[in-house]
């Protein structure tokens, strides 16, 4: 029951929120949604059986034209918006070329309807503390997903499955998803003065960590390490410091190390040990490394086929490609296990630079905000963009090994970006002009 509270108070709390003060208090209960995903929770049957999300998005839409001259956000102003839009429509003209049209096109209004909801987010989102909520919004989801994957535990094989959302339904898809957050709540932990609030974002840490232990997905494992890894090192390298900062970031990673150890069980020492371990092929099984045997069908599938063969197009001919000794696991029709090759497989050549354009101007926007926050001395804020980087980086990597071209959370770090650029490039060049 105690999941159900929390549901209905997220949702209706959080809709009163965006009459009352901010419409993008919308948003932030669609972050909810997605990772609560009622529909398919045990507690689902309890709540009545509707479209939470469909229409959380119909309010935001409606608040956000209710106020529309409020919002002075330009989505053309923000590349990564822009691309992604276009590799969108790229994405719609391969039905044609998809084996199975169909799906595809159930795929493609997924994606319109996800980038039409995050543009409406970046257009309400014109404030700081506004920029700070949708961050907190993103962390609670993860939090509650943490706290979900410790009440149904492993199951008898040693993992946590079918407790994904609904566009990862599977477990190693939800750790991809939990990664990115870490070093956000990390971030909140260290700059948060209030006492309860620096002890919440501790609890959450917690909980997503033992999640990702939980699920024992190395890709997220990998995402984690590396995405804190280089917080850590800019916090203790940076010329641009706040009090004590070197020595917290000591103290954190020696926190963070202690926390690792305990929380790590013996199946997740074991299942790390083999991202050593699985690095050739195996005629007899399928380990890891058949994965690079996927890549290589998928770039040979593009040569066939330079534009793409749209939604699971390397599913329905991939397996061509795959030698016939390879053990792919009892089953040839596979996805090819990765975003970048996901992109050349479903939407060509094409595709695949747009996809990399994306991530480019991401880092790119990103990169001229540290510039300027550092000019003006704005070390919580330098930091907080540093802290989005970082996220960005666990998802690119846990992403690296999962079909995650059109995931959520991806866009969401994406989004991240671009409101960034927004606040502390665009917005103070307009203040600047005046």
């Amino acid at each position: 029951m105690l999941s159900v509270l929390l549901f209905f108070s997220s949702y209706v709390g959080g809709l009163i929120a965006a009459f009352r003060f901010y419409p993008i208090f919308a948003f932030i209960v669609y972050q909810a949604v997605y990772f609560y995903n009622p529909q398919k929770r045990w507690w689902g049957p309890l709540i009545p059986d509707i479209s939470y999300s469909y229409y959380t998005v119909i309010i935001m839409i409606l608040l956000y034209l209710f106020k529309k001259k409020q919002y002075g956000n330009k989505v053309m102003a923000i590349p990564q918006l822009k691309i992604a839009w276009i590799l969108c429509f790229l994405y719609g003209l391969t039905y044609f070329l998809s084996p199975i049209p169909e799906l595809h096109y159930d795929a493609w209004m997924f994606y319109v309807k996800m980038l039409v909801t995050l543009t409406i987010a970046f257009k309400l989102c014109d404030s700081i503390d506004k920029f700070n909520y949708v961050l907190f919004g993103y962390i609670y989801g993860a939090w509650y997903m943490g706290f979900y994957v410790y009440q149904v535990g492993r199951n008898s094989g040693g993992r946590v499955e079918r407790v994904g959302m609904v566009d990862s339904p599977d477990a190693n898809g939800l750790a991809a998803a939990l990664a990115p957050s870490i070093v956000l709540t990390l971030y909140f932990f260290w700059v948060t003065k209030n006492k309860l609030a620096k002890a919440a974002f501790a609890v959450a840490g917690v909980f997503i960590a033992n999640a990702i232990v939980l699920i024992n997905s190395r890709g997220a494992f990998l995402a984690v390490a590396l995405s804190t890894a280089i917080f850590l090192w800019i916090m203790f390298t940076s010329s641009f410091q706040r009090k004590f900062q070197k020595q917290t970031a000591i103290a954190i990673l020696i926190t963070g190390l202690a926390g690792g150890l305990y929380l790590a069980d013996d199946a997740f020492i074991e299942r790390m040990y083999t991202l050593g371990e699985q690095t050739e092929v195996d005629s007899d099984r399928e380990t890891g490394a058949t994965r690079m045997v996927f890549w290589k069908a998928a770039w040979d599938m593009a040569k066939d086929y330079p534009f793409g063969k749209g939604f699971r197009g390397f599913n329905q001919i991939g397996y061509h490609y795959i030698p016939a000794h390879v053990n792919t696991g009892g089953k040839r029709t596979r996805t090819v296990h990765s975003t970048w090759f996901e992109a050349l497989s479903e939407v060509g050549y094409a595709g695949l630079l747009l996809f990399i354009l994306m991530i480019y101007f991401s880092f790119k926007t990103t990169q001229r905000c540290k510039q300027i926050l550092k000019e003006q001395k704005e070390v919580d804020e330098y930091f907080k963009v540093v802290a989005i980087q970082c996220a960005l980086i666990a998802f690119i990597v846990a992403m690296t090994f999962l079909n995650r071209m059109r995931a959520e959370i991806l866009h969401w770090c994406v989004l991240f970006t671009a409101i960034a650029y927004q606040l502390y490039v665009l917005n103070k060049k307009d203040s600047s002009n005046v």
